[in-house]
C-alpha cells in the first residue's frame, strides 16, 4: 500500500505514435524553432535517445510522423525565437523552454511558460519524495499556478494541453514574465523562478515577486490583445482570448500577489537646465538673471510607461529651449499654458525652461485623463 502512490507504480511503456504534435508558445515562436524529444526512466533521467525535429510554421507548430518511444515518458524542449506579445515584434534572442509528458494515451503536447516552470518542481518530486509522475506533476501544476494565483479553467487538467489563442490564463502567464524584459532577462527570471521553488513549490524571493510586479506596471493589454490578433491572422488563424477575462487574470494577481511593484516615473531633483520643477521637492526656484528664473523639466520613463505634463500661469514671459534628443513634444497656447507629451519611454526627458514667475504644474502618468498629482512652483527673488 505504501507503494500505491510512489515511483513503483510508474511502469514504463514503449509507445509508437504515427503523428506526435504541439505547438511551442511564448507567444507562438517562428518557423524553424529547434524542437528535441528525448525518452525518460521513471526517475526522469534521460535514456540517451534523442529524437530531432523543428517548428515548421509561424505558429509554433511542430509534428513527428512514424515515432516510436522506449518510454512514456518524455522531456520536450524547444529553442528559438518566438514572437514578443507585449511588444508586438519578434524577440530579440533565442528562449528555451521545456515540458515534461507523459505520452501514453496522447498524441499531442504544447510547450509554454507554464510547463517550463513545473519542470524541475516535478524532477524533484520524483527523485527526493518518491511520488508518481502523475502526483508529481499535478503537485508541481498547482504549486505553480499558485505563484500567479491562478487556477486551470473547468475541463483543462494539464498546462501541456493550454493553447495561448484560446485560454486567457495562459497568456496571462506569459504576459506576467514577459513584461517590457530584454528575452535575457525574461530567460534569467524564469530560470531563477524554477530554482526559487524547485525543492518546497513555493516563491520566497521577495526580488523574484518584485519583477514580476514590475511587469506589469506599463503593460497595454489592449496592445497585447492586438498583438496577437495581427500576429495570428497574418496566419489565416483566430484569436479567442476576451480582453476583460484576460484583464481579470492580470488584476487578481496584482490585487493578491501581497507584493507591490518598485517600478514608477521618477523625477530627478536636477536636469540639465537646473533644478527640476518636477521634483517632488523642488517648490520654488531663485532666479539666476536678473529676476528670470532658470530650471528643468525632468522626468526618467520605464520601459511601458507615459507622460504628459501640463504647465499653467506662465503668460508671456515662460523660455523654452529643447535639444533633439531631450524627448518631449512641447506645444503652447495663447492663454499661457504649455504642453509637454514624453516621445519614448525607457529613457529620460529633459528640457530647460525659463520664467519670471511661479507655475502650476499638471502630471497626467501613465495615460490617466485627471492629473495624477498637482503643485505650484514659485519664483522667489
Amino acid at each position: 500500500m505504501l507503494f500505491s502512490c510512489g515511483k513503483a507504480t510508474d511502469e514504463l511503456t514503449p509507445v509508437s505514435k504515427s503523428l506526435f504534435s504541439g505547438y511551442v508558445q511564448k507567444g507562438p515562436y517562428i518557423n524553424g524553432s529547434s524542437i528535441s524529444i528525448t525518452p525518460l526512466d521513471r526517475n526522469l533521467n534521460q535514456t540517451g535517445s534523442v529524437f530531432s525535429t523543428q517548428i515548421i510554421d509561424n505558429s509554433g507548430n511542430f509534428e513527428q510522423r512514424n515515432i516510436e518511444f522506449a518510454s512514456n515518458f518524455v522531456e520536450l524542449k524547444a529553442d528559438g525565437y518566438y514572437f514578443n506579445e507585449v511588444k508586438g515584434e519578434l524577440s530579440n534572442g533565442s528562449l528555451t523552454l521545456y515540458a515534461l509528458a507523459d505520452i501514453k494515451d496522447v498524441n499531442s503536447v504544447n510547450i509554454n511558460v507554464l510547463t517550463h516552470l513545473e519542470r524541475q518542481r516535478i524532477i524533484y518530486l520524483v527523485q527526493n519524495s518518491g511520488l508518481s509522475f502523475s502526483a508529481a506533476k499535478n503537485q508541481a501544476r498547482t504549486e505553480v499556478l499558485d505563484i500567479f494565483k491562478f487556477a486551470l479553467p473547468a475541463g483543462v487538467f494539464g498546462s501541456e494541453s493550454l493553447d495561448i489563442t484560446e485560454e486567457a490564463l495562459l497568456l496571462a502567464v506569459s504576459v506576467i514574465v514577459q513584461g517590457h524584459l530584454s528575452t535575457g532577462d525574461m530567460s534569467e527570471l524564469l530560470a531563477n523562478i524554477s530554482s526559487d521553488i524547485r525543492t518546497d513549490g513555493k516563491l520566497s524571493d521577495v526580488v523574484l515577486w518584485e519583477q514580476l510586479m514590475n511587469n506589469i506596471a506599463f503593460v497595454d493589454l489592449e496592445e497585447v490583445k492586438s498583438n496577437m490578433e495581427n500576429r495570428y491572422n497574418s496566419l489565416g488563424m483566430a484569436v479567442n482570448i476576451d480582453g476583460g477575462e484576460l484583464k481579470s487574470y492580470i488584476e487578481h494577481f496584482k490585487n493578491n500577489s501581497g507584493v507591490e511593484s518598485t517600478v514608477r516615473i521618477t523625477y530627478p531633483a536636477t536636469g540639465k537646465g537646473g533644478p527640476n520643477i518636477l521634483a517632488d521637492a523642488v517648490l520654488t526656484v531663485n532666479p539666476t538673471l536678473g529676476n528670470l528664473a532658470q530650471y528643468s523639466v525632468r522626468a526618467v520613463l520605464p520601459e511601458g510607461s507615459s507622460l504628459k505634463i501640463v504647465i499653467s500661469g506662465v503668460m508671456g514671459d515662460f523660455g523654452f529651449y529643447q535639444g533633439s534628443d531631450d524627448n518631449w513634444i512641447v506645444s503652447n497656447t495663447a492663454d499661457g499654458q504649455f504642453t509637454l507629451i514624453a516621445i519614448e519611454s525607457g529613457k529620460y526627458a529633459d528640457a530647460s525652461f525659463s520664467s519670471f514667475r511661479g507655475v502650476y504644474i499638471e502630471y497626467y502618468e501613465n495615460g490617466a485623463t485627471a492629473p495624477t498629482k498637482v503643485k505650484v512652483v514659485n519664483v522667489v527673488n
